[in-house]
């Protein structure tokens, strides 16, 4: 339909009572559901689910309308009641203690009446209910308007907000009072009400005429809120791109500590006990060349400390190579939709199409959750998969060593099994392999044996097996995260060490003999 030209604004009177004329046909349904609806802030919708009785309905049409869907919109200029042909999606159904109240008093209650008082922009509707009678009233006017549940002694039980004003205030437990009846100075006449802008059957008119702008203004939301969401995500991926590629261009530090550490040792016999540094002649210039000690301790244990230093920086530039690539690619994803989203006219005819293809794409971008397809009934968890399948082993002290066996299992070891306490272990130099965990009781620590034991494991199960000497890292698990994006199998490690893991073939052969057989 054309919309229409004037200014929008709420049911008049007149059309309220023509609303409450027609809707009296749905006298006698059951109520099955009463939700409140999400939308944009100062709207307290109320969705009306009636199960109708076969008596109210043509027999041809028995079979085809056996439910009705009336909205309850009070206050603003989009306040109606009548039905709606509008179907809306489960995140639009507000949850919480309200919807909670409003199923507990009126499930399974029979609409019984329909008034609205002369000339008022109200209307009440009555239900017969186990408990007793029931009243839900919809006020119309002012700048939000409101619905009230009340008892049989006309108590308010719910309530969609609390109203205190000079003329009247109404809370949860007290009496309803109706709103005073407008004043009319001496001399003035009555303000001449519109004339009504739908005809027969209004129901249909007024849905129609209503729900053009909801959808409109509910496409403009959507549009802030996509373009707000998927704005912040651009801006995350692309600072975390420029911050991990400081961290590479950075990263030709581990070779000059190695240098430092090779020269270190080379000259260790010229520098004294207690020295603050040493200088010795640059291998490549001739110069003479400085370093700086710690006076407390010996030249070859420092020159040790600087090759572990460069061993953990290493061990995680793999990992950064590939966060930065991820993070490059999500930001090469992005742009575009944002710059769609800024190039959307509010007013486009596929506005809402548009946005839904994009919401789409967003989830698919993990910029928004993904949408639970809709099954019937109470949908079954899928089992988890048995702790068991995972790789067993026993170390020398006696603690229980877990070996993932693929991706998906290395991502349930770490993830879902490991708690926070418990080793987590991988072979360095971002080589491909299983993820290992050191089982460990409350308040314990892994002995130097227990590390080489399950570093033994790591290098095994790992594309580095067989090599003589291998680095391995390791942290608790509770240092290691999945950030949203990876790939099965790939965590992000932080506060690791190294341990280096020789080839000990009997040390293998005591641990492989520790699974039972279970060497895959």
């Amino acid at each position: 339909m054309t919309r229409p030209a004037a200014a929008l604004r709420g049911l008049s009177a007149a059309e309220l009572a023509a609303a409450v004329a027609e809707l009296q046909a749905l006298r006698g349904a059951t109520v099955l559901e009463v939700v409140p609806l999400a939308g944009a802030p100062g709207c307290d919708d109320l969705l009306l689910v009636l199960q109708l009785p076969q008596q109210a309905l043509p027999q041809a049409a028995v079979e085809h309308a056996r439910k009705a869907f009336v909205l309850l919109a009070p206050g603003g200029p989009r306040a109606r009641v009548g039905t709606t042909s509008r179907r809306w999606p489960k995140d639009a159904f507000l949850r919480g203690p309200t919807r909670d109240a409003l199923h507990r008093e009126l499930a399974g209650a029979t609409l019984h009446h329909l008034v609205q008082p002369d000339g008022e922009r109200r209307c009440t509707f009555g239900f017969r209910t186990a408990a007793g009678d029931r009243q839900l009233l919809v006020e119309l006017f002012g700048a939000r308007g409101l619905w009230a549940l009340l008892d049989a002694e006309s108590r308010v039980l719910l309530l969609s907000r609390d109203v205190q004003t000079a003329v009247r205030t109404l809370r949860l437990g007290e009496p309803y009072v109706p709103p005073p009846a407008a004043a009319v100075a001496v001399g003035e006449m009555p303000r001449a009400e519109a004339e009504p802008r739908f005809a027969a059957p209004v129901l249909a008119a007024i849905d129609a005429y209503y729900t053009e702008y909801d959808l409109a203004a509910d496409g403009l939301l959507l549009h802030e809120q996509l373009l707000r969401a998927a704005s912040r995500a651009l801006q995350k991926a692309s600072q975390k791109a420029q911050g991990i590629g400081a961290q590479l261009a950075d990263a030709g530090r581990s070779q000059a500590w190695r240098q430092d550490a090779d020269l270190m040792l080379a000259y260790a016999h010229t520098a004294k006990r207690g020295s603050k540094a040493m200088t010795f002649p640059d291998p490549l210039t001739g110069d003479p060349r400085t370093i700086e000690l710690d006076p407390s301790k010996p030249v070859v244990v420092q020159a040790q400390a600087l090759y572990e230093k460069a061993r953990r920086l290493d061990d995680g530039r793999a990992m950064s190579e590939q966060r930065l690539a991820e993070a490059t690619a999500q930001v090469a994803l992005l742009e575009p939709v944002v710059a769609r989203l800024r190039g959307l006219a509010p007013e486009a005819v596929d506005l809402r199409e548009a946005l839904a293809a994009i919401r789409v794409e967003l989830q698919g971008l993990s910029v928004l959750p993904r949408e639970r397809p809709a099954a019937p009934g109470r949908p079954k968890k899928s089992p988890e998969p048995r702790g068991e399948t995972f790789r067993r082993f026993v170390s020398a002290e006696g603690y229980p060593i877990l070996v993932g066996r693929n991706n998906e299992q290395n991502d349930r070891l770490t993830m879902r099994t490991a708690k926070g306490n418990d080793l987590w272990l991988h072979v360095g130099g971002g080589r491909p392999g299983s993820h290992v965990v050191i089982q460990l009781p409350k308040q314990k620590t892994a002995s130097r044996e227990t590390l080489l034991d399950a570093g033994t494991l790591a290098v095994h199960f790992s594309k580095a097996r067989g090599e003589s000497r291998i680095d391995v890292i390791y942290t608790h698990k509770k240092h290691v995260r999945k950030p949203k994006g990876l790939p099965a199998g790939a965590v992000v490690p932080s506060q690791t060490k190294t341990v280096t893991v020789h080839l000990d073939e009997a040390r293998l052969k005591r641990l492989l003999d520790s699974a039972g057989g279970d060497q895959d």
